[in-house]
């Protein structure tokens, strides 16, 4: 899969439809210039980001954090607790990153 295709699609049952993407890439700027090339290690080398995005009625965004060996379970489970409608903080063998609103 990649960032431009979802894994999938969820309505929950407030009606907010979600989109759930997973990627292996995620960059971060580093805070000096010089520190780009470890960054970029550090991109390839973080595991899976698994996105779950909902744009209405405004763009809400929460992540989470696995290794390729429970990136299957982890989705499957991002997908079952948007579908009865709660937001996963804690996921076994996950790490929730961040949420944007």
């Amino acid at each position: 899969m990649s960032r431009f295709r979802p894994h999938a699609h969820v309505t929950g049952p407030d009606g907010r439809d979600w989109k759930i993407y997973a990627y292996r890439f995620r960059w971060q700027r580093p805070a000096r210039r010089r520190d780009v090339l470890g960054a970029l290690v550090d991109s390839f080398r973080a595991g899976w980001t698994i996105d779950a995005v909902s744009y209405a009625p405004h763009e809400i965004v929460h992540t989470w954090t696995t290794t390729s060996e429970y990136k299957g379970q982890v989705l499957a489970q991002v997908e079952g607790h948007l579908a009865r409608g709660d937001i996963p903080l804690r996921l076994a063998n996950a790490v929730y990153k961040r949420s944007a609103r």
